[in-house]
């Protein structure tokens, strides 16, 4: 075929049948502006923007009035996902494919009108011009004619609204706008035109570009300043209470020429999320619901050493920002306590110069809204250690509490809200009586690790990952040196087991007597217990934490975090937060760790070649560490242990190989059905010197290749 025939065959084919319609959903929003067009793709979490095109092959033209059609399966799995919007000057419908190229479609039944409020629905472009009318095109006949003419068919010739944009809320398939001048929210009737007030978004304005996500939050862009606010229509007891009120969501850019569009049945935030969010509390305004604090990542501002990751939404108990993904919470330090009615010293690292600002819950009401509690304001901080100071109130209420820092290349950010680049490091934090000192175990933000063969008094497969809890403890001890409170909390790692067991720690040195039992709290994955976990029928301190960690763990998998395909997030985390009676005498309490351990569940549990549920009596401690008096004296000396009393030895095979570990650190534990031994090959030499040698065996460059369980948030 000759060049010339080729070019005039080409010449006859339509530009709109060579177009590429978008292939998903996109997460973000689209953002026309200025003459000619500039499109920009917007992140609504965080305000980010990026030039996508300056040339949509309309000279020099702008466009308005732009919706996203999200097309209709023809059962040959094709969509017909475009974008549609108004040519002003010409006064011209245009159709812009994926790669942002325009064509001109023909439509007739339109007003001479340059249109700039539109939206895509239900495959009919919607276009409005107050005080001109509101009419509807249906854009199928493109589907199988690409060069087929439109017709505009005429909803009302009466649209009163001062609007610049609407758009289709994806659960109720009506249509909303928020009018600029008195920044009340209208639903407008798509038959007849007729619009009805629903409440006052509290925000005025010209809002050039509106938005819907899938969830039913509609938001709005003001031209002037880029500020994007969110209104919460996801609820239809909050559109029939008139509870409509804006709230400020990010920032955005500005322009005197705005228009926005975007798949309405698309969630904000996808699967390739770049943000990163906080992790105290949701009363704290920490999950995207709440409008959490969150930044763009990848920008080169962050705190402490490490960049961070990136999450899907707010991180709040049994996870945090640590437990998923990087340990990236590395930014605040504090160097001397919080200490009511003193000066704090704090230590921040930041990577490069922005600004700095944090807020600290003082009365522990569960929130940062109240007076002084923003602790520091746009405080400009260098890249590298900086040093700042905090007064603590002397009214702070005594105990733990959260705070939250966030560093940014923005200033004047809120404790929620989204930033476009930086941070957040949600940290909790312990306010102390003056004359009081904290001692932690193994540190102040690390954790040690438990792991437990409950075989017991068997070996069993020995792959030591039946039960694997991480924990950390904090002890506050007054002037005379006196514990008066102990914090024990943690999380469980993983679950091995096929075996019921439950998790328990005795503080030896103290009686149940010692303990303010009224005082003395639990929590499951932040919420208080009924119970504070004191077992009411010992003599000893000894607390349950739980008496079947099984019923902890998802259903999904029976080798929760111990088999590699079985990666389920972390489900279960306790805190234990106990207070001695005044006056008790705690020089006798055993060094943290105290004595952490497991037992057999009552009830559901069996155990082969046991001919009885031994239950509460059946204990498994670290080596050497004697039991509780709950324990069944008559399993010393079975099978494989060598437990005696009188050699004061527990818990140990003939090899002294325990059925408990405690590391001191993270750890990485054999995969499920994996020896100890194979796993770590130096653990025999350091069991059998009962921990002279091999005293680093557990460090993961000892591990062999392909045996431990590798996480991969």
């Amino acid at each position: 075929m000759s060049r010339l025939l080729t070019a005039t065959l080409l010449a006859t084919v339509s530009p709109l049948a060579l177009s590429t319609p978008f292939d998903t959903c996109p997460s973000k929003a689209y953002l026309f502006q200025s003459k000619p067009v500039q499109v920009h793709s917007v992140n609504l979490v965080t305000g980010l923007t990026a030039l996508i095109t300056n040339d949509v092959g309309l000279s020099n033209e702008g466009i308005n009035a732009v919706g996203f059609d999200n097309g209709t399966g023809d059962g040959e799995g094709f969509e017909h996902k475009y974008i549609y919007g108004f040519e002003k000057s010409r006064k011209k419908v245009v159709r812009l494919d994926k790669d942002f190229n325009a064509d001109v479609i023909e439509v007739t039944g339109l007003p001479n009108f340059s249109f700039y409020v539109g939206d895509v629905y239900d495959r009919y472009y919607y276009l409005y011009g107050p005080g001109t009318g509101f009419y509807k095109i249906d854009l199928t006949p493109l589907d199988t004619d690409p060069d087929a003419t439109l017709q505009a068919e005429t909803i009302s010739t009466n649209a009163p609204l001062g609007i610049t944009d609407f758009a289709f809320h994806p659960g109720n398939n009506k249509l909303y706008a928020v009018k600029n001048t008195n920044g009340k929210l209208y639903e407008i009737d798509t038959d007849t035109g007729a619009s009805t007030v629903i409440g006052n978004t509290g925000k005025t304005g010209t809002f050039g570009a509106g938005y819907f996500d899938v969830n039913g939050y509609f938001y709005i862009s003001r031209n002037s300043n880029g500020d994007i606010f969110r209104i919460n229509l996801s609820d239809t007891d909050n559109i029939n209470s008139q509870n409509v009120e804006a709230e400020p969501f990010a920032d955005g850019p500005n322009s005197n020429q705005n228009d926005g569009a975007r798949c309405e049945d698309a969630p904000v935030i996808d699967e390739d999320s770049t943000i990163d969010f906080g992790d105290a509390p949701d009363s704290y305004k920490t999950l995207l619901d709440s409008n959490g604090p969150r930044h763009q990542t990848g920008t080169g501002h962050y705190l402490g050493l490490v960049a961070p990751d990136s999450e899907g939404d707010g991180l709040i108990s049994p996870l945090d920002d640590n437990k998923a993904g990087v340990e990236d919470e590395d930014g605040v330090g504090f160097v001397t306590a919080l200490e009511a009615g003193t000066t704090a010293i704090i230590s921040v690292q930041a990577s490069a110069t922005g600004y700095l600002s944090a807020w600290l819950d003082w009365n522990q009401d569960g929130d940062f809204e109240d007076a002084g509690e923003k602790i520091i304001n746009d405080s400009v901080l260098s890249s590298g250690t900086n040093t700042l100071s905090v007064a603590v109130p002397a009214d702070a209420a005594v105990g733990s509490t959260y705070s939250r820092f966030r560093f940014s290349e923005q200033a004047g950010l809120d404790y929620f809200g989204g930033a476009t680049s930086g941070e957040v490091e949600d940290h909790p934090v312990t306010v102390m009586k003056t004359g009081t000192t904290l001692v932690h175990y193994p540190s102040e933000r690390g954790y040690a690790t438990l792991a437990f063969e409950d075989n017991w008094p068997k070996e069993g497969d020995y792959d030591m990952n039946d039960v694997v809890l991480r924990f950390r403890i904090t002890e506050t001890l007054d002037e005379d040196n006196q514990a008066t409170r102990i914090l024990i909390t943690g999380y469980l790692a993983a679950y091995g087991a096929g075996y019921h067991n439950g998790f328990a720690m005795r503080l030896p040195g103290l009686n149940y007597v010692d303990i303010n039992n009224a005082q003395t709290t639990m929590k499951y994955n932040g919420v208080v217990q009924e119970s504070n976990g004191l077992e009411s029928d010992a003599t000893e301190a000894i607390f349950i934490i739980s008496d079947d960690l099984k019923q902890k763990v998802p259903a999904e998998c029976n080798y929760y975090r111990t088999a590699q395909y079985c990666q389920e997030a972390i489900s279960f985390e306790f805190e234990i937060d106990i207070y001695t009676n005044e006056g008790v005498n705690t020089y006798g309490l055993m060094d943290m760790p105290y004595d952490p351990f497991i037992f057999a569940t009552p009830g559901p549990y069996v155990r082969d070649g046991l001919w009885y549920n031994p239950g509460r009596g059946l204990e498994i401690h670290l080596a050497d560490q004697a039991p509780t008096e709950k324990f069944d004296t008559y399993w010393y000396g079975w099978w494989s242990d060598t437990g005696n009393p009188a050699e004061s030895r527990y818990f140990k095979t003939s090899g002294n190989l325990p059925w408990a570990l405690l590391i001191n650190d993270t750890w990485k534990w054999p995969q499920e059905h994996v020896d100890l031994i194979s796993a770590y090959p130096e653990f025999a030499g350091y069991a059998e010197t009962s921990g002279l040698n091999n005293t680093s065996w557990y460090l993961d460059e000892k591990a062999t290749t392909g045996t431990v369980f590798e996480p991969e948030e």
